[in-house]
């Protein structure tokens, strides 16, 4: 396969770069309360912790795009220019869902009422993508079949003999 060009990777860094410092910089606005009132019908205030963890998950998948850009610099081919687009947008959504998923209780792990606990969560979700999406595919099936992963999995579905959701001790 052939590999990109100079624009092609000057175009993905700038835009991995965009999206690192640019989550930054709307976490920082977000807390200053610059974004105030409704957008699109949205009340923001009501939403402000969701940007928080949306924007803490794509930092954390930007600067995993952008380490994995500087270790395969030499190697980038157009198959891999989707990757790095979607990443971060991939990684804002994941990081809401897993902070919510972990306040419903369905994954077994107490945050805390800190911001910065779940924060720091979303972040990690971000920077983990790939193996928290292997991790929530097995949760799946796991819940929904009956059946144990195959690969060894998260441990079990709520409420059966081989663990709580996520690896978390039996329960019943």
């Amino acid at each position: 396969m052939e590999r990109l060009g100079n624009g092609w990777r000057t175009a993905i860094f700038v835009y991995l770069l965009f999206w690192f410092v640019g989550s930054f910089w709307i976490i920082a606005a977000v807390r200053s309360g610059h974004f105030q009132g409704r957008l699109l019908g949205v009340d923001l205030e009501l939403f402000r912790d969701y940007l928080y963890y949306g924007f803490s998950g794509a930092i954390g998948g930007s600067l995993y795009g952008l380490r994995a850009f500087h270790q395969h610099y030499n190697e980038l081919t157009q198959q891999f220019v989707y990757w790095y687009l979607m990443r971060p947008v991939l990684c804002v959504g994941c990081a809401v869902m897993t902070v919510i998923l972990f306040d419903s209780g369905i994954l077994l792990l107490q945050l805390g009422a800190s911001p910065e606990a779940k924060i720091s969560v979303a972040f990690l979700t971000g920077f983990g993508y790939g193996k928290f999406m292997e991790k929530m595919k097995a949760l799946t099936e796991t819940l929904f079949s009956g059946e144990p992963p195959r690969d060894g999995g998260t441990g079990g579905g709520i409420g059966g003999d081989r663990g709580g959701a996520g690896g978390g001790s039996g329960r019943g």
